[in-house]
């Protein structure tokens, strides 16, 4: 437990938005905001890494939701989204959000993320079909 809290410290401090670890390996990091970092991960390598730890810097649902179609062990925030916390139960990934908030508003603030209201409602393999043909 204590290594993963180094990591997510090493991970806050760095200028990336993405860090995805199989086991202790860093095996991807992306500097792409919103949920560009993880549908690329997904796109290049599908479900073929096991015991997967992601660090992220903001989670919302969509990002749950694409966490459970990779079967994610566990995952570290700065901010997470209280739907995404009911999601991430749902789905009994492990979960330590630094701050949570009621949800991931769009750029702008004035309005929920547009990701976030596409994930409504559906089921991980679902919402990730939208982005990975």
């Amino acid at each position: 437990m204590k290594k993963m809290e180094n990591q997510f410290d090493k991970f806050a401090g760095s200028k990336f938005n993405l860090f995805i670890y199989s086991g202790n390996k860093l095996i991807f990091k992306s500097k792409k905001k919103g949920i560009k970092g993880l549908v690329f991960f997904i796109k290049k390598n599908g479900k073929s890494f096991k015991n997967l730890t992601v660090y992220d810097t903001k989670i919302g649902n969509a990002v749950a939701l694409l966490c459970a179609y990779l079967k994610v062990k566990e995952i570290y925030s700065l901010v997470g989204s209280k739907l995404a916390a009911k999601t991430l139960k749902k789905f009994k990934i492990k979960y330590h959000f630094k701050k949570t908030i009621v949800s991931i508003l769009n750029r702008k603030g004035t309005d929920i993320c547009p990701m976030e209201k596409m994930s409504l409602n559906k089921t991980p393999g679902e919402f990730c079909r939208q982005f990975v043909k």
